[in-house]
Protein backbone atom coordinates (compact mmCIF):
# COMPACT_ATOMS: atom_id res chain seq x y z
CA UNK A 1 0.00 0.00 0.00
CA UNK A 2 1.40 3.30 -0.92
CA UNK A 3 2.26 5.29 2.10
CA UNK A 4 0.93 9.07 2.25
CA UNK A 5 3.64 10.59 3.84
CA UNK A 6 5.96 9.23 1.54
CA UNK A 7 4.44 10.07 -1.88
CA UNK A 8 4.09 13.81 -0.50
CA UNK A 9 7.81 13.92 0.51
CA UNK A 10 8.62 12.15 -3.03
CA UNK A 11 6.39 14.85 -4.69
CA UNK A 12 8.47 17.68 -2.70
CA UNK A 13 11.74 16.32 -4.40
CA UNK A 14 11.39 15.66 -7.56
CA UNK A 15 9.51 18.68 -7.97
CA UNK A 16 12.96 20.09 -7.65
CA UNK A 17 13.70 17.97 -11.10
CA UNK A 18 10.43 19.83 -13.22
CA UNK A 19 11.31 20.58 -16.65
CA UNK A 20 8.75 21.83 -19.41
CA UNK A 21 10.36 21.57 -22.56
CA UNK A 22 10.19 24.88 -25.26
CA UNK A 23 8.73 24.95 -28.45
CA UNK A 24 11.96 25.20 -30.22
CA UNK A 25 12.16 20.98 -28.97
CA UNK A 26 9.25 19.75 -29.82
CA UNK A 27 10.64 18.74 -33.11
CA UNK A 28 8.30 20.47 -35.44
CA UNK A 29 9.44 21.43 -39.17
CA UNK A 30 11.32 24.76 -39.30
CA UNK A 31 8.56 26.09 -42.20
CA UNK A 32 6.11 26.01 -39.25
CA UNK A 33 4.07 28.75 -38.29
CA UNK A 34 2.23 29.43 -35.70
CA UNK A 35 -1.72 29.77 -35.70
CA UNK A 36 -2.70 29.75 -31.83
CA UNK A 37 -0.53 28.80 -29.13
CA UNK A 38 -1.52 28.20 -25.12
CA UNK A 39 1.19 28.00 -22.79
CA UNK A 40 -0.54 28.32 -19.63
CA UNK A 41 1.36 31.44 -18.44
CA UNK A 42 -1.68 32.59 -16.96
CA UNK A 43 -2.26 30.31 -14.48
CA UNK A 44 -3.22 30.71 -10.95
CA UNK A 45 -1.78 27.92 -8.86
CA UNK A 46 -4.08 25.60 -7.71
CA UNK A 47 -7.29 26.89 -9.14
CA UNK A 48 -10.23 25.31 -11.21
CA UNK A 49 -8.60 26.35 -14.91
CA UNK A 50 -10.83 29.02 -15.88
CA UNK A 51 -9.00 30.17 -19.59
CA UNK A 52 -10.54 32.05 -22.27
CA UNK A 53 -12.07 29.46 -25.27
CA UNK A 54 -11.13 26.59 -23.43
CA UNK A 55 -13.90 23.93 -21.49
CA UNK A 56 -12.94 22.46 -18.38
CA UNK A 57 -15.76 19.79 -18.10
CA UNK A 58 -16.06 17.11 -15.20
CA UNK A 59 -18.01 14.08 -16.54
CA UNK A 60 -17.66 12.30 -13.38
CA UNK A 61 -16.61 13.28 -9.74
CA UNK A 62 -17.11 17.00 -8.82
CA UNK A 63 -13.31 17.68 -9.44
CA UNK A 64 -11.87 19.59 -12.82
CA UNK A 65 -8.65 20.57 -14.83
CA UNK A 66 -6.58 22.45 -12.50
CA UNK A 67 -4.56 26.07 -13.39
CA UNK A 68 -0.89 24.80 -11.44
CA UNK A 69 2.44 27.08 -11.38
CA UNK A 70 6.13 25.85 -10.54
CA UNK A 71 9.08 27.95 -10.08
CA UNK A 72 12.77 27.35 -10.02
CA UNK A 73 15.36 29.47 -10.27
CA UNK A 74 13.79 32.28 -10.61
CA UNK A 75 11.72 31.49 -13.32
CA UNK A 76 7.59 30.30 -13.26
CA UNK A 77 6.38 27.94 -15.30
CA UNK A 78 2.34 27.53 -15.52
CA UNK A 79 0.67 24.41 -16.99
CA UNK A 80 -2.72 22.56 -16.44
CA UNK A 81 -2.75 19.41 -14.47
CA UNK A 82 -5.17 16.61 -13.41
CA UNK A 83 -4.55 14.99 -10.45
CA UNK A 84 -7.16 12.11 -8.55
CA UNK A 85 -5.11 12.19 -5.10
CA UNK A 86 -7.66 12.69 -2.42
CA UNK A 87 -10.32 13.62 -4.95
CA UNK A 88 -12.81 11.08 -2.84
CA UNK A 89 -14.43 10.07 -6.02
CA UNK A 90 -14.44 6.52 -7.11
CA UNK A 91 -13.96 7.68 -10.47
CA UNK A 92 -12.57 11.10 -12.02
CA UNK A 93 -13.12 11.81 -15.69
CA UNK A 94 -12.24 15.01 -16.92
CA UNK A 95 -11.85 16.46 -20.04
CA UNK A 96 -9.93 19.98 -21.03
CA UNK A 97 -10.89 20.74 -24.49
CA UNK A 98 -8.73 23.60 -26.60
CA UNK A 99 -10.50 26.30 -28.29
CA UNK A 100 -11.93 25.53 -32.13
CA UNK A 101 -8.66 25.30 -34.68
CA UNK A 102 -9.43 25.74 -38.36
CA UNK A 103 -8.02 23.04 -40.29
CA UNK A 104 -8.91 24.81 -43.28
CA UNK A 105 -6.35 27.18 -42.61
CA UNK A 106 -3.90 25.01 -44.99
CA UNK A 107 -3.57 22.04 -46.59
CA UNK A 108 -0.85 20.91 -44.02
CA UNK A 109 -1.20 21.60 -40.21
CA UNK A 110 -1.04 20.11 -36.94
CA UNK A 111 -1.17 20.69 -33.18
CA UNK A 112 2.29 19.97 -30.88
CA UNK A 113 1.52 19.65 -27.31
CA UNK A 114 3.85 18.46 -24.06
CA UNK A 115 2.95 15.64 -20.97
CA UNK A 116 4.20 14.58 -18.40
CA UNK A 117 2.86 12.11 -15.16
CA UNK A 118 3.85 11.91 -11.29
CA UNK A 119 2.64 9.27 -9.19
CA UNK A 120 1.25 6.72 -11.89
CA UNK A 121 1.23 3.10 -10.11
CA UNK A 122 0.28 1.34 -12.95
CA UNK A 123 -0.28 1.81 -16.76
CA UNK A 124 -4.22 1.02 -17.01
CA UNK A 125 -6.84 2.82 -18.88
CA UNK A 126 -8.15 3.37 -15.39
CA UNK A 127 -5.79 5.99 -14.71
CA UNK A 128 -4.56 7.52 -17.94
CA UNK A 129 -4.79 10.38 -20.54
CA UNK A 130 -6.11 10.07 -24.05
CA UNK A 131 -5.96 12.81 -26.78
CA UNK A 132 -8.69 13.14 -29.51
CA UNK A 133 -10.16 15.19 -31.79
CA UNK A 134 -13.57 16.21 -32.63
CA UNK A 135 -14.73 18.05 -36.02
CA UNK A 136 -19.03 18.70 -34.55
CA UNK A 137 -18.32 19.58 -30.99
CA UNK A 138 -20.86 22.50 -30.22
CA UNK A 139 -18.37 24.06 -27.96
CA UNK A 140 -21.13 23.04 -25.01
CA UNK A 141 -21.95 19.64 -25.22
CA UNK A 142 -18.78 17.36 -24.88
CA UNK A 143 -20.47 13.93 -24.41
CA UNK A 144 -22.76 14.37 -27.55
CA UNK A 145 -19.90 14.72 -29.48
CA UNK A 146 -17.63 12.17 -31.91
CA UNK A 147 -14.55 12.25 -30.08
CA UNK A 148 -11.84 10.26 -32.31
CA UNK A 149 -8.36 9.43 -30.86
CA UNK A 150 -5.12 10.84 -32.17
CA UNK A 151 -1.67 8.89 -31.34
CA UNK A 152 -0.11 11.27 -28.44
CA UNK A 153 3.24 10.93 -26.96
CA UNK A 154 1.63 10.11 -23.28
CA UNK A 155 4.19 9.49 -20.55
CA UNK A 156 4.06 5.68 -19.24
CA UNK A 157 4.87 4.95 -15.14
CA UNK A 158 8.57 3.87 -16.41
CA UNK A 159 8.76 8.05 -17.45
CA UNK A 160 10.15 10.17 -14.79
CA UNK A 161 7.70 11.96 -12.82
CA UNK A 162 7.30 15.99 -14.34
CA UNK A 163 9.29 14.54 -17.42
CA UNK A 164 7.40 16.61 -20.04
CA UNK A 165 7.42 14.32 -23.63
CA UNK A 166 6.43 16.57 -26.77
CA UNK A 167 3.84 15.31 -28.98
CA UNK A 168 3.73 17.15 -32.83
CA UNK A 169 0.74 15.29 -34.60
CA UNK A 170 -0.16 15.90 -38.20
CA UNK A 171 -3.71 16.95 -38.78
CA UNK A 172 -3.57 17.07 -42.43
CA UNK A 173 -6.24 14.42 -43.37
CA UNK A 174 -8.72 16.51 -41.12
CA UNK A 175 -10.51 19.83 -42.66
CA UNK A 176 -13.23 21.93 -41.21
CA UNK A 177 -13.12 23.27 -37.40
CA UNK A 178 -12.24 21.14 -34.52
CA UNK A 179 -11.19 20.74 -31.20
CA UNK A 180 -8.32 18.57 -28.98
CA UNK A 181 -9.48 17.10 -25.99
CA UNK A 182 -7.58 15.98 -23.10
CA UNK A 183 -9.56 13.09 -21.50
CA UNK A 184 -8.16 12.12 -18.24
CA UNK A 185 -9.32 9.28 -15.74
CA UNK A 186 -8.07 7.55 -12.37
CA UNK A 187 -9.53 7.73 -9.65
CA UNK A 188 -9.75 9.23 -5.51
CA UNK A 189 -10.66 6.01 -3.87
CA UNK A 190 -7.99 3.79 -5.40
CA UNK A 191 -4.82 4.93 -4.28
CA UNK A 192 -3.24 2.59 -7.08
CA UNK A 193 -4.93 5.08 -9.93
CA UNK A 194 -4.60 8.43 -8.26
CA UNK A 195 -1.41 9.18 -10.04
CA UNK A 196 -1.63 12.86 -11.93
CA UNK A 197 -0.97 13.97 -15.58
CA UNK A 198 0.06 17.44 -16.51
CA UNK A 199 -0.58 19.33 -20.14
CA UNK A 200 2.14 21.93 -21.45
CA UNK A 201 2.49 24.92 -24.27
CA UNK A 202 -0.32 23.43 -26.93
CA UNK A 203 0.32 24.69 -30.18
CA UNK A 204 -1.71 24.51 -33.63
CA UNK A 205 0.35 25.47 -36.93
CA UNK A 206 0.63 24.97 -39.96
CA UNK A 207 3.56 24.55 -42.20
CA UNK A 208 4.32 26.15 -45.51
CA UNK A 209 4.51 24.75 -48.55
Amino acid sequence: MKNIVLKITLAVFFMTTLVSCTEDETALPKTTVTISKEDFQTAVNSTDLDIASWTNFNETGAWKWREKTYTTGGVTNGYAEFSAFNSGSPVNTAWLISPEINLDVAQKKGVAFEVAQHHLDVDSPNNSLQVFISTNYDGTNVLAATWSPLQANIPTKSVAWYQFLASNIDLSAYNGKAHIAFKFKGSGSDITLDGAFQVDNFLFYKLNN
